[in-house]
């Protein structure tokens, strides 16, 4: 045997065998940061703009698996959280950079129109598809008659995965702030709560399209009011009976058993009969001073009121707009 012959012994396989796995594992955790570096740049999402909308209700990560698997593995390797909501991207972008936004919750406000409606049913509709909350739940949490009053119009700036109950908390808010100190100096004055002067705002809204005329509308009521004449407000009628497509409301028709039946019932109604616009509820809060007591539409289809002080003069006005409604033959 050469000198220059070692033998193989066991621990020099040992080292090799060690060697030969230490190369196959870190071949192995290279392929491994190659696979995951490949989805933390992969380009996700299209060249327009678009957004992931990621629900609320405990379904979000299942959603971004099923729909956009390479950023649910860029939050998966990362053990990233996940908060709902919306995230609107302009073109393509990297998985990890929409994952880093979803992870910090870096989401989209949208603005949500509140409009002014004749029920809660149609607001909840318009709400809906802006929104993660259905018109239904939107419905039931906006419709109880201590919230009916504080819906206040208007636009807001929201999260998309808003439920229907953090709406109605955020309109009850908006109310309060809309209430300042002014306004309530002047519902105190009128001697009206606030439910009240939003009650009357929803009738004024009703009797005239013409904001113009709404300060001297809600001065007639209030006029009507304070001599304890009963407000006899045919929009009051139409919301009992159900039906706003009347044209010509009928002596039979006055007769209806409701709290919201004017021609019966003292005072104003239990609640206000529409979601009535900020605007109204400021006409009645800075109502005309006059001496009117009576009002009907005038006969020229133009929206606007003929009003009168005597009870003979509403008879003239009303009996020149009946004349009308029987030239058009509009009889209901």
């Amino acid at each position: 045997m050469p000198c220059w012959f070692k033998p193989v012994t066991i621990e020099m396989k040992r080292s090799a065998k060690i060697g030969l796995t230490l190369v196959v594992v870190a071949v192995a955790a290279a392929g491994y940061a190659a696979g995951k570096y490949a989805i933390w740049k992969q380009p996700v999402g299209t060249d327009a703009n678009w957004c992931i909308a990621l629900p609320p209700d405990g379904s979000a990560r299942d959603f971004l698996v099923a729909n956009y698997p390479d950023i649910a593995a860029v939050i998966e390797w990362r053990s990233w959280s996940v908060y709902p909501g919306k995230y609107c991207e302009q073109g393509q972008q990297p998985a990890h950079a929409v994952a880093r936004r979803i992870a910090t919750g870096q989401r989209e406000e949208i603005s949500v129109p509140v409009p002014s409606k004749r029920s809660v049913a149609e607001i909840a509709q318009a709400l809906a598809p802006r929104i993660w909350a259905d018109s239904a739940s939107l419905a039931a949490a906006l419709g109880t008659d201590s919230m009916r009053w504080q819906i206040p119009p208007n636009t807001y700036r929201v999260y998309w995965e808003t439920s229907a109950e953090e709406l109605a908390r955020r309109l009850r808010a908006e109310s309060q702030a809309w209430w300042n100190a002014d306004r309530l100096k002047k519902s105190w004055a009128l001697g009206l709560s606030q439910r009240e002067v939003v009650t009357l705002a929803s009738i004024v809204q009703e009797e005239t399209a013409a904001i113009a005329e709404a300060p001297t509308v809600a001065g007639l009521y209030l006029n009507r009011l304070k001599k304890k004449m009963l407000l006899q407000a045919d929009p009051t009628l139409k919301y009992a009976l159900g039906d706003w497509s009347i044209q010509r409301l009928l002596d039979e028709d006055k007769k209806v058993d409701s709290p919201y039946n004017t021609y019966r019932n003292p005072g104003l109604p239990p609640g206000p009969i529409r979601i009535p616009e900020l605007v109204y509820i400021d006409a009645v809060l800075n109502a005309e001073q006059h001496g009117y007591l009576y009002m009907c539409a005038k006969p020229d289809g133009s929206g606007a009121h003929a009003f009168a002080r005597t009870y003979n003069q509403h008879l003239r006005n009303a009996r020149a707009y009946q004349n009308m409604l029987n030239r058009e033959r509009i009889y209901r």
